[in-house]
């Protein structure tokens, strides 16, 4: 009886852990698709974050553009009024005042930071206001003056015009020049705290020339939200006192300015528009022997140089 009991005891132990062993596995399960659940979820949130970004960056640019364009236009308003001349007092006052209107919402659009559409729309109605006015203007002033000065006004009008539209083609070849080079120098990534250390045959720092046999480059890749993203290939050029490029093998070479220019080391990194930060070696060969004094390096990425450093051998 009594191997009976132990029995019957061992197989309610065994059924306790066949029980348990389940829950435990279905623990597991829940936990699993928990995490499943919250990487959807981060993704997800990634993905609409990284939409709002760009869309802001758009409006901000597109923005901008108008406004330039609003300023311009502005510009060329006062122009027109100007152009308008009548011999009436009371017209003269009117055209004074409005032309000191305009005057003060230039004014305001280049000191004001303009960041979304709903101001544009303002200053687009009070241009479109001020043009109504003129037009008013011109009427009353060709009601008034007789056909001999409304044909002079109006070959007047015609070299003005013609004028306007060259200074206008002018103004803007030079604006699309200028902003086209803004957006080229606002894309470059910049390398901050750049920084040049030596090392011996034994991995430890060294100010030593005789002893140094290995460089490392370290630096930053600073943000830059507007600059393209990806892998990255970071070229440094190392020279010594006398103004020698160290190299480990060949002549290796890359473009810079329309030339192919030797490189000490180069390196691929993924960069993703934030603060990375990396480093660079270049391994000096078993019989180079380096000099003592002050050595540079520059380091290049996307065809420019995007920071520079420097390092003292004794």
């Amino acid at each position: 009886m009594a191997r009976a009991l132990n029995q019957k005891t061992l197989n309610v132990d065994n059924l306790k852990e066949f029980n348990s062993a389940k829950q435990n596995d279905r623990a597991y399960k829940i936990i699993i698709i928990l995490l499943l659940v919250i990487l959807v979820g981060l993704g997800y949130l990634y993905i609409v974050q990284q939409q709002k970004t760009e869309q802001k960056i758009a409006e901000l640019n597109q923005v901008s553009n108008e406004k330039e364009a609003l300023t311009f236009q502005y510009q060329s308003l006062l122009d027109d009024y100007d152009g308008l001349e009548t011999t009436n007092d009371s017209i003269s006052a009117q055209l004074s005042t409005e032309k000191e209107r305009i005057k003060e919402l230039m004014s305001e659009l280049r000191s004001t930071k303009v960041q979304n559409r709903n101001e544009i729309d303002k200053y687009k109605k009070e241009l479109k206001t001020l043009r109504d006015i003129m037009k008013g203007f011109i009427h009353q002033i060709d009601s008034l003056n007789t056909l001999n000065i409304q044909l002079t006004e109006e070959n007047v009008q015609i070299k003005k015009q013609y004028k306007t539209a060259k200074d206008e083609n002018r103004e803007l070849t030079v604006k699309i020049e200028e902003a086209t080079d803004k957006v080229a120098k606002a894309s470059v990534i910049k390398a901050i705290g750049v920084n040049m250390e030596s090392y011996n045959q034994k991995g430890k720092l060294t100010n030593r020339a005789r002893k140094a046999k290995r460089f490392a480059v370290n630096f930053s890749l600073d943000e830059n939200v507007i600059a393209p993203q990806g892998m990255k290939n970071v070229y440094v050029r190392i020279t010594d006192p006398k103004e020698h490029i160290l190299i480990e093998h060949n002549t290796p070479v890359f473009s810079y300015e329309g030339e192919e220019i030797a490189y000490s080391a180069v390196r691929q990194i993924e960069y993703n528009g934030t603060l990375t930060p990396a480093t660079v070696y270049f391994e000096v060969s078993e019989e180079g022997v380096l000099e003592e004094g002050e050595y540079t390096v520059d380091i290049f990425c996307d065809g420019s140089m995007i920071g520079t450093g420097k390092a003292v051998l004794k």
